[in-house]
């Protein structure tokens, strides 16, 4: 009976052991994919950083500057005459004379259209 009882106990202790090593493999081996994947995102954010760092380097340059001032603002340099021409005369000029844009019917006739076409 002893014998039995010894021999039952070490089992429960063995498998105790067993299942705590298990425990501890699998929990290495989430780590190691945690890791893994803290670092790939920590490689894309270095190349965003590196992107976003040469796009400020671009930013801050006296030339865009002057473009942007130009272009968004109409301003010119000292000695310059701007002049803006309409967008129709463009269209009229290239001889695009429809508008690019369909055009809104009202909302009784698309709803005819709808049922009835």
């Amino acid at each position: 009976m002893r014998k039995k009882v010894f021999i039952t106990a070490i089992t429960l202790i063995g498998l105790f052991i067993v299942f705590n090593l298990l425990n501890q493999i699998f929990n290495a081996l989430k780590s190691e994919e945690r890791l893994s994947l803290a670092t790939e995102t920590l490689h894309k954010l270095e190349i965003e950083n590196k992107q976003l760092k040469q796009r400020l380097g671009e930013i801050s340059s006296r030339e865009f500057i002057e473009e942007q001032a130009r272009n968004k603002l109409s301003l010119g340099k000292k000695g310059e005459t701007v002049v803006i021409i309409p967008e129709e005369k463009i269209k009229q000029a290239l001889g695009s004379t429809e508008s690019t844009q369909p055009k809104r019917l009202p909302n009784w006739l698309g709803w005819l259209r709808v049922f009835w076409h």
